[in-house]
């Protein structure tokens, strides 16, 4: 299980850690760039992460080498306001000047599993992300991985979900082989809604969070 409690990032409020994460964005990017020419992102849905997109529409990064991606998506058409692009598309991606081919949209065109294994194959082709972005249910789900879930077991890059706990029932997430091959990795469990889970967490639940490996967990007063 990869949880260790000293090494939280505790910070006062969402707003301050959502602050946190988008600068650790900003200076990954530049990294990135300078050592192999391209940033890869994996974007998390979420209210900490949709602060820490809007706080990143001026930040000095060159969008034309940022590859966006998501670890989860919801099978709605593009552009439904429930999708998770929608939501970044909103706080960010629809204010900076990022090729549209550079985002990695989910298609749900022709189905959830031919959706799951289109992005898999897209994936595929990623030596590794550069930073991935995760949230957590207070179920200890992350992406669509929820626990007791037949997906938590596939060794596919991207899975397809069809009884999802809260609407809609069918999705597409990352799998565990996708979302571990990351260079940097922050969890943002932000909020009074994740104490319980979080204290279970520290005392040696498993969850499907817990699967996240190498991963710096970002948590706010609430929460922790």
């Amino acid at each position: 299980m990869a949880f260790d409690a000293d090494t939280l990032k505790h910070f006062a409020t969402g707003g301050e850690a959502a602050r946190f994460v988008a600068d650790e964005v900003i200076q990954a990017c530049a990294k990135a760039i300078a050592e192999h020419g391209v940033f890869h992102w994996v974007l998390a849905g979420g209210g900490t992460p949709e602060l820490c997109y809007r706080l990143l529409r001026d930040a000095d990064m060159d969008w034309s080498k940022v590859h966006i991606w998501f670890g989860d998506e919801r099978a709605l058409e593009l552009g439904h306001a429930d999708r998770n692009e929608t939501m970044a598309n909103k706080a960010l991606l629809d204010h900076v000047a990022i090729p549209q081919e550079n985002i990695h949209s989910v298609d749900f065109t022709h189905g959830t599993q031919a959706a799951a294994e289109a992005y898999a194959q897209e994936i595929e082709g990623i030596d590794s992300f550069d930073l991935v972005m995760l949230g957590m249910g207070e179920d200890g789900h992350t992406a669509s991985l929820f626990p007791n879930h037949d997906t938590l077991n596939s060794n596919s890059l991207a899975v397809a979900e069809f009884d999802s706990p809260k609407p809609p029932s069918e999705r597409v997430s990352m799998g565990f082989k996708a979302l571990n091959n990351h260079n940097q990795c922050f969890i943002l469990a932000t909020g009074a809604s994740k104490k319980d889970v979080l204290q279970d967490i520290n005392k040696g639940t498993d969850l499907p969070i817990t699967f996240i490996e190498n991963a710096t967990w970002v948590v706010d007063k609430a929460a922790w």
